[in-house]
């Protein structure tokens, strides 16, 4: 799944990427302590390993992504809260079943739907979505807490330059880079940062 060009690229993010010592900025710093970093085991990671051996062959990555992602999603959703979510790939059913067991009240939001509900949280696959032109389509769905994850941002030339592009949208306030995942932050009154974080 992972080729050599792709893990040397990861190598070199991780030697030029902060830890949460590295990070300024408070609403960073704490997302990287408490959820980032948050090395704890949870039953829920046991039911997605057992998931992924069962459906695809090779045992530490799902859908061209690290088992340690999903983990980190379901992190992710504990800690925002979400109560809507916009997924990209509805056919995605390891994402939703994590996102579920997170928090079993939230409601997913079809693309056909983004026009009419914002959405608190927004999952897209760089390799599928560009993540430029991708954040002008959704932006009637983004309000001021919106997060937006996309994922495979450095898989490609293609993705990893729509990536980049989308950081220069001015509407973007913040963008936390984990190689194989980016977030997106929205926050007034925030400072215009971008941050590669070493995970």
């Amino acid at each position: 799944m992972y080729n050599i060009r792709y893990g040397l690229n990861y190598l070199r993010h991780r030697l030029g990427a902060n830890n949460r010592h590295g990070i300024h900025s408070p609403f960073v710093y704490k997302l990287i302590d408490t959820v980032i970093y948050d090395y704890h085991d949870q039953k829920v990671y046991r039911e997605i390993k057992e998931i992924a051996q069962k459906k695809h062959s090779d045992r530490r990555v799902i859908n061209t992504l690290p088992l340690k992602f999903y983990r980190l999603l379901y992190r992710f959703t504990v800690y925002f809260n979400p109560q809507t979510i916009l997924l990209a790939d509805t056919e995605d059913y390891i994402t939703e079943f994590v996102i579920k067991q997170a928090n079993p009240e939230v409601q997913s939001i079809s693309l056909a739907a983004h026009g009419i509900r914002p959405a608190d949280m927004i999952l897209a696959d760089a390799l599928k979505q560009g993540p430029a032109n991708y954040l002008t389509e959704i932006m009637s769905s983004v309000h001021d807490d919106t997060v937006i994850i996309f994922t495979n941002i450095h898989r490609n030339v293609s993705a990893k330059k729509s990536w980049e592009q989308l950081k220069l949208n001015q509407q973007v306030r913040v963008t936390i880079d984990l190689y194989f995942i980016g977030l997106v932050f929205f926050k007034p009154g925030m400072s215009k940062e971008d941050f590669r974080v070493r995970y």
